[in-house]
Order: structure tokens, then sequence, then C-alpha cells
């Protein structure tokens, strides 16, 4: 279960008609496909979206879910959009009743012994697969995967969570720590990525609906996982947390990085994304690219460097484009210069 619910308030206007998740990454892939391919290289078949708003850009996107296997007859991708509509008429009648009744469905008819439940703005490559197997082997109720990270990247950012462990790998606590300063480099940062027994989910969502707490499903487990045994993961890769126009424009920048991009693409669970079928990209005699990542039928004729090009961009003659992000179909005038912009 996916929750594709997260503030885009400081995302706006790359927002304004799609959820972070659905955000154009390093010219051909969606945030949301980090997601997806970790559950598809753990062989789950099953996968909800849970949305704020419409998923029309979603849908778009994901189609059937063939290209992460998902279009099968065990199981499938299934989408429910709306979510904020639906908890206003709950909380404005303040009313009890069936709020999670898509959730109930889907895990009851999933007949899984776990549900991975997480929200959809880390970028991150995680082998699911290896957490499926950590739990198999503890007789913990949730298993909620962290990572340490310099305190930077959540440092000032209240929607964040720092995990605390005591010394068998426990989870004691999780506290809101990004408003105040971090006096140690490293926190181990709480990615809001659980693996819970399912029995016990169930459980939570009918706490949640006796006491008309009408949340997104990771925000049900945060408010009652100190009732139930609580073990941490850590992953040990690359994390960027998007959640911010400045965040998402510095993970982007850092993939043109050679360290960081080879650490999140170029280990042996590749992320996948919808196929685009296109020319390859045209470079005029006077074109000049340096440290730059360009997708599929773009014309390129003037100067390029440190920058993300996505798909059937023009960049015209004597036009310069520096440290940027130029979105799909976009056109870069003759002699014009874009530098530091999205």
């Amino acid at each position: 279960i996916l929750n594709l619910n997260e503030s885009t308030t400081d995302l706006m206007p790359l927002t304004e008609n799609r959820p972070i998740a659905n955000l154009p990454f390093t010219c051909r892939y969606r945030i949301l496909d980090f997601y997806l391919s970790s559950l598809s290289h753990a062989g789950v078949r099953s996968v909800a979206l849970f949305m704020a708003e419409t998923g029309r850009s979603v849908y778009d996107h994901i189609r059937s879910g063939k290209a992460w296997n998902f279009d099968n007859y065990t199981g499938g991708i299934f989408t429910y959009s709306q979510m904020n509509h639906k908890r206003a008429l709950y909380e404005a009648a303040s009313r009890k009743g069936p709020f999670y009744d898509d959730h109930h469905l889907f895990i009851e008819r999933s007949n899984a012994e776990y549900v991975f439940v997480s929200g959809a703005k880390i970028v991150a490559n995680i082998h699911l697969d290896e957490v499926i197997e950590a739990f198999d082997h503890c007789d913990a109720d949730i298993i909620r995967i962290y990572s340490e990270v310099p305190r930077e990247l959540i440092e000032y950012h209240p929607n964040e969570y720092i995990i605390h462990l005591n010394e068998k790998g426990q989870v004691e606590r999780l506290s809101k720590e990004g408003i105040t300063p971090i006096s140690q480099a490293t926190v181990n940062y709480d990615m809001n990525m659980a693996l819970v027994r399912t029995d016990k989910l169930l459980e939570m969502i009918h706490r949640a609906e006796e006491n008309n707490y009408y949340k997104e499903l990771d925000e049900v487990i945060i408010e009652y996982m100190e009732d139930y045994k609580t073990v941490g993961f850590q992953y040990e890769g690359y994390v960027g947390n998007v959640d911010s126009v400045k965040s998402y424009y510095d993970v982007s920048m850092q993939m043109l990085n050679g360290e960081y991009f080879t650490q999140l693409f170029q280990g042996d669970q590749p992320i996948i994304t919808k196929a685009h079928n296109g020319s390859p990209t045209y470079y005029g005699s006077h074109a000049d690219v340096i440290n730059a990542q360009i997708g599929t039928g773009c014309q390129i004729y003037g100067e390029v460097e440190h920058s993300h090009i996505f798909r059937n961009v023009e960049v015209g003659p004597n036009a310069k484009v520096a440290d940027a992000i130029i979105f799909q179909g976009s056109k870069i005038g003759k002699g014009a210069t874009v530098r530091y912009a999205i």
C-alpha cells in the first residue's frame, strides 16, 4: 500500500497537477518508479495506490502496471483517489463509518501474510526481499526501514521522523525533530516504510475506526505502533528526500555525480519505468554538451552543461542551458540562456 498523500505545498507549482510521487526524475523516470520497482523485484503481485487528489497523472504513467509485471491474474495494481475529499466528509460530519473499507477489501483479497505500507517521496533503491527475509526470522509485528543520513537531510524539515532504537534493534519511539537543530553529524532517518503483519494491521485499522482517526495508513501505523513489537531495518544505499523545490533540484543534480548515480541505478536491482519508443537525440555541428543527462528525441544545437534535459526538448543555436532541469517538450529559443532553473 503506497500513500501518495505527502504535502505538495512546498513543491508548487511542480505539483499543481501531480503528487510528489509522480514528479519526473533523471530524464526518464518518476519517483514512483523506485517504489514499484522494489515491490516488483520482491515478487509482490498486488499494489494499492491511495492518492490525496485526482490520480490522472498517475494513471497515465502506470496504466495497467505491465512494466512492473503487475498485470497478472492473481493480483494487480489498484488506485484510490480523492482521499482528502473523503476524509473531509467524515470529519465534517464527525461520523463513524467505513472510511477504511477500501483498505480492508484490498488487504483481505490480497491474502498476504505481510503488508508493505509506505509514503512515496523518497528516492531509494530498497531490496524489499531482504526486508521480508529479516521479518521471517524475527517475532516482530512491524519492521520499519531507516537509514543513517547526514543531519542536513532532515534538519529543519518538520514532517520528517528520527527513529530511536535500543541495543536490541527494537524501535523505542519516533520523534519529529526536524524543527529543531540537531547536534550529531548523522541521524537514523525513518523512511516512512513499514512491513506489517496483516492481522496486526487490520487490528490497527479497527482501532482507528473506533477512534474516528481518519488518516492515511502510514500515519495509522505511527499512531499505534508503540503498542506492538517493532524492529528497525537499516538501508545502506542512496537516500534522497524530495519534500521541497530545493530538495527536488538538489537530489536531481546529485544524479550528475557518478558515485550517487551508480549507487541508485547500477546495482543488481534495476529501476523499471514505462517504456517510451522514440528517436535518438540529434546533436548539431555546434552542440557542446558537458556532464549532462539527455533523454531521447531531443535536438541540441547550443550548449548544455551540468543539466537534465528530458525527452523531446529543443535547445536552439547559441542557446546555453546550465545547472538546470528542462522538462519534456520544452523549447529553449535561439540565443536564450537558462541557468539554475526548472
